[in-house]
């Protein structure tokens, strides 16, 4: 058995009982943890006050050799995101972007990239400063983070080059999202700008606020979105209620 500290955002939660909870937690350093706190509802005790969905802060782990599920012993928070508890589209996002986490990390295998991308989303979106965020910036956040976490888990789409001045790409999703020429087998019919977009994030290009419209960035988004759902055979409650039905 072995304890560590480490920085980690509550994306699980489930109550174990009145004064206790199990919670997923994506930490820095360890991936994916799932973890009982015991105690952890009472009201004094050291973890300020429970382990709330969608925080960020510092944990105190028991991590046991092959057993999946550690002890959480301690939990400062640093971050509650409280634009994402009045904003129904920070909401959606927030909630969408942490089950995306919890399905394309394995558990214990460490994802800095991921953790930290988390991290930027919700600060962007969720923190006191983000009243004024527009569509646009929540569109181009959202669009990063799922390419991030496709990339941070081995499973970007595999784009190469494309005819640019055609009127339609052509996405395999079956096929590791490669772009191709030939109509074999299943394949989505994209515009050439939603790829371009694409093309930016796999360069590491920043995508430019204000300057992308926002037609453009929402398609992008519902395409990385469905070949997610393809990738993991299944559409989550949490993609449905952001995106509607992707067909």
């Amino acid at each position: 058995m072995s304890s560590a500290e480490d920085d980690a955002i509550c994306v699980r939660h489930w109550d174990y009982s009145e004064t206790s909870q199990t919670v997923g937690l994506l930490t820095l350093r360890h991936g994916i943890v799932r973890a009982i706190a015991k105690g952890a509802r009472r009201e004094r005790g050291g973890f300020s006050g429970g382990v709330d969905l969608l925080t960020a802060g510092r944990g105190t782990l028991l991590i046991k050799p092959n057993q999946t599920l550690a002890t959480l012993t301690g939990w400062q928070l640093q971050d509650h995101f409280p634009r994402i508890r009045s904003s129904l589209v920070a909401n959606r996002i927030a909630f969408y972007a942490a089950d995306l986490v919890c399905r394309l990390a394995a558990p214990h295998d460490p994802h800095p990239a991921m953790y930290r991308g988390l991290l930027n989303l919700l600060r962007q979106i969720g923190g006191r400063q983000s009243d004024h965020v527009s569509q646009s910036l929540l569109q181009s956040l959202l669009l990063e983070f799922q390419w991030l976490t496709l990339h941070d888990a081995g499973l970007q789409p595999v784009l190469g080059s494309f005819d640019s001045d055609g009127e339609v790409a052509l996405f395999a999703p079956h096929d590791g999202g490669k772009i191709t020429a030939q109509a074999d087998g299943l394949v989505w019919k994209v515009r050439p700008a939603t790829v371009k977009l694409l093309l930016a994030l796999q360069q590491d290009a920043a995508l430019p606020e204000g300057t992308i419209e926002i037609e453009s960035l929402q398609r992008a988004n519902r395409l990385l979105a469905a070949y997610i759902r393809e990738t993991i055979s299944e559409q989550p409650p949490t993609m449905l209620a952001l995106f509607g039905e992707l067909t």
